[in-house]
């Protein structure tokens, strides 16, 4: 690439010229990381077909001193991809390439831009106690969390969240007075709490008794920035717990986990069937169901043989109050003339029901 120009001053040029080999070096490494990206897809998904990097808007690159696992980090590129695939719809979303010092990329994952959610979740009353998962398992893969939520019941008084703004899971923690987000399988970054009552930073005080340096687990929504203030400015807090699993919880082929307390319950709902299990009950119930319906503003499951069991889910909030654990959903099941109310997390990586 030649820069003449017998107009242009000599300054102003050099700095064009500066910019315009910046912008092709990061559309270079765009190109890159979506090779790689596509490698990785292709082995966990055999239905995809292409990773596709976009130019516009132009990758953003981010550089820093991090650790990913064992692996020392970089820099961070942020590009607009399109993933598409060999018997579905395409889907077109922001990525992250994570890469060494070399410019090699490490890490790629997904962060879907939710659009039709309007709104945070409407904040409600305290709902029943939830216990913490009982089940800790290995990590989940964070190319696997590319999935929409259920739609929001927005509050008229909630602000609007931003289109561009993706979902997001990992670790939070107030160090030295700065709040830093560390995503699963992803570098630190900075974090800017845009919360509607900096709702984030009240959970975080009190879920870790403002023990600087303690971590709490988050599933959000936020915007990121890029240049000085490069991070993640949150909008809508989803989850946030200090006693659970974490980025190790693995929801496999079960759409909902949900789990109360008085007496200590759980329920699992897969695309096909649910399963309930009470404390001091004779036997766990696994039962079939019709798929979800419709019922007011939130979901209904209800048995498709016979038995006696409703399942009920509502997007509003629901904490724990004993150990005060935030969930985006409030559950109530019935079965056989009782009813257990309680708290559910949706599996983030699968659609929308």
């Amino acid at each position: 690439m030649r820069c003449v120009s017998p107009i242009v001053p000599p300054s102003i040029l050099a700095l064009l010229c500066s910019l315009a080999m910046s912008a092709l070096a990061q559309s270079d490494l765009a190109q890159q990381c979506a090779a790689f990206g596509q490698g990785q897809y292709r082995q966990l998904d055999p239905s995809v077909d292409r990773v596709t990097a976009m130019d516009f808007p132009p990758p953003a690159l981010e550089r820093f001193n991090g650790q990913a696992g064992s692996q020392p980090v970089a820099a961070a590129l942020t590009l607009r991809g399109r993933l598409t695939y060999r018997n579905r719809s395409p889907l077109e979303t922001q990525f992250v390439c994570l890469l060494d010092r070399s410019e090699r990329p490490l890490f790629f994952y997904a962060l879907p831009a939710l659009v039709t959610r309007a709104a945070p979740t409407p904040p409600v009353g305290r709902g029943a106690p939830v216990p913490q998962l009982q089940h800790p398992t290995t990590q989940q893969p964070s190319q696997l969390t590319m999935a929409l939520t259920p739609q929001a019941t927005p509050r008229a008084d909630a602000p609007a969240r931003p289109a561009n703004a993706t979902r997001l899971r990992g670790l939070v923690r107030d160090v030295g007075g700065r709040l830093l987000f560390t995503p699963c399988d992803g570098a630190p970054l900075a974090l800017e709490d845009r919360t509607q009552g900096q709702e984030l930073l009240k959970s975080l005080r009190e879920l870790t008794a403002a023990q600087e340096g303690r971590p709490m687990f988050v599933e959000i929504y936020g915007v990121r920035e890029t240049g000085t203030n490069a991070g993640i400015g949150v909008v809508d807090l989803r989850r946030a717990a200090v006693e659970t699993a974490g980025c190790r919880e693995r929801f496999d082929q079960r759409e909902w986990i949900a789990t109360g307390n008085e007496p200590s319950w759980r329920l699992e709902v897969t695309s096909r069937d649910m399963v309930m299990s009470v404390l001091g009950g004779l036997s766990t119930q696994r039962v079939p169901h019709g798929g979800p319906q419709k019922s007011g503003n939130g979901l209904e499951y209800a048995s498709s043989d016979g038995t006696d069991l409703l399942v009920t889910i509502d997007e509003r909030r629901c904490i724990d109050n004993q150990s005060g654990s935030l969930f985006a959903y409030v559950v109530e099941v019935r079965s056989e003339g009782r009813t257990y109310p309680g708290c559910a997390a949706h599996n983030p990586a699968m659609p929308a029901p």
